[in-house]
């Protein structure tokens, strides 16, 4: 299909609608011509009339009919001119093949006659009746003939505006060839602004619409950037350590220190698997909300996520001796994607159960939190200090006493968490735990209106 031209369409609105206004000229010239033409030719045929009725035709009156003259008409005015007695018997007639109806009544009027439309114009004297008539067409005709005389400068002076109309618009379309010329050059290594200083006012909101994409595309690329940064070099430290055990699994010949060997191994593959499923989750989680089609949104009940967290989670619990619960305070749904509100659900308490003590308690918390239906993760584990708590949410960060513990991880799951609960509008925050102790991060729902 041929893609729709501005230019093309404003041209045939403009040579359309120029046209349409030279046809609509043409009929007004040739109506106020023939209305100065009945003008004209009324007074005539008044003048002619009273002519005729002033006149002693006494001798010039035969006393019977003459016979038709057609040399007596005049061939351009084709006027007619009847006498009557007052009777209304025939004196004389230049057309006698035309019966105009006899009517005494003097001054204009219109009849039909010989099945066209005629004007008349009558003279009652006290010794005859006079009538000279016209036919409409006459008047029509001329009326057309003078309006037809504009025809040809007409076209001249259209098809000069014409001409002059499409290098305006062709001028006038300049700068969005000119924006179009400056966006082709833009790439994912350009992504700066467009000008705007000598953008017309009908292009600005477009190339401000356009300069709003630019920065948000090199911000999406830049964040793409680092995350694969980010995702590389995070990868490449488990990747040389699986290489390494696999060298160290082909040397050893002690069974033993193979089966040592397969367990460091098996390990190391759950860690990478982890590590690239929780780079999967972080991808889909930060799409743009606009790009991504397979976003979900369904009613999703908090209580029965919390629920659900406790039970997955609920064998690894027991292993660490952690008291793992969930406390449905009141039974609310938001607006989400249940999958994903899982899985921010699951990275919390996978943090939680990672960093709590054994003996220690984690309670899930299902409600609402000043009005708004709020999920908790609620520990009695080391916490988080506050000067920390800002950039734990970055992605790959770990706090230095994490990084110094034992505790494996990879960084990645309250950024998960950050950009779950930003697509669903929520608002994720830590803060220290009951009496105290520990830690708890509350993620804050919109309030429902």
């Amino acid at each position: 299909m041929r893609p729709s031209s501005i230019l093309r369409r404003q041209m045939i609105w403009v040579l359309g609608l120029l046209g349409l206004g030279s046809l609509v000229l043409v009929l007004a010239v040739y109506l106020v011509t023939l209305l100065e033409i009945n003008e004209v030719l009324d007074d005539s045929l008044r003048q002619t009339a009273l002519l005729l009725a002033d006149r002693d035709l006494a001798h010039a009156l035969p006393f019977e009919p003459a016979p038709s003259s057609t040399s007596s008409s005049d061939s351009e005015s084709k006027l007619v001119a009847i006498a009557r007695r007052p009777d209304g018997s025939l004196l004389f007639t230049s057309q006698p093949e035309l019966s105009l109806r006899f009517d005494a009544v003097p001054g204009a009027s219109m009849q039909p006659a010989n099945g066209a439309a005629w004007h008349v114009y009558t003279v009652v004297q006290s010794d005859r009746i006079v009538q000279v008539a016209q036919p409409t067409a006459v008047r029509r005709d001329s009326a057309a003939e003078s309006a037809s005389q504009l025809l040809l400068p007409l076209f001249i002076i259209v098809a000069t505006l014409a001409g002059l109309l499409v290098v305006a618009l062709r001028q006038g379309m300049q700068p969005l060839r000119e924006t179009s010329a400056a966006l082709a050059k833009r790439n994912a290594n350009s992504l700066t602004p467009l000008d705007v200083s000598e953008v017309p006012l009908e292009l600005l909101p477009l190339v401000q619409t356009l300069n709003d994409l630019l920065h948000r595309l090199s911000a999406a690329f830049e964040a793409q950037r680092d995350f694969i940064a980010d995702a590389a070099h995070e990868l490449r430290s488990p990747v040389t350590a699986l290489q390494l055990q696999v060298q160290l699994l082909e040397r050893t010949q002690d069974p033993t220190e193979r089966a040592a060997a397969m367990a460091e191994l098996a390990a190391g593959i759950a860690r990478t698997r982890r590590l690239i499923e929780q780079l999967l989750h972080l991808s889909r989680a930060a799409a743009d909300d606009g790009a991504s089609a397979a976003f979900a949104c369904e009613p999703v009940p908090l209580g029965d996520l919390a629920r659900s967290a406790v039970v997955r989670r609920s064998i690894d619990a027991e292993r660490r001796q952690i008291d793992l619960g969930a406390e449905v305070e009141s039974e609310v749904s938001v607006e989400g994607d249940a999958g994903q509100l899982e899985i921010l659900l699951s990275n919390l308490v996978e943090n939680a159960l990672r960093y709590t003590q054994r003996g220690g308690v984690i309670d899930v918390v299902a409600g609402t939190f000043e009005g708004a239906p709020a999920l908790r993760v609620i520990d009695n584990g080391p916490g988080i200090s506050e000067t920390e708590r800002a950039r734990v949410f970055d992605r790959f960060y770990r706090s230095p006493e994490v990084a110094s513990s034992a505790a494996p991880g990879s960084g990645l799951g309250l950024a998960i968490v950050k950009a779950i609960a930003d697509r669903h509008g929520a608002v994720v925050s830590l803060h220290t735990g009951r009496d105290g102790v520990g830690l708890e991060v509350r993620v804050v729902f919109r309030a429902r209106t």
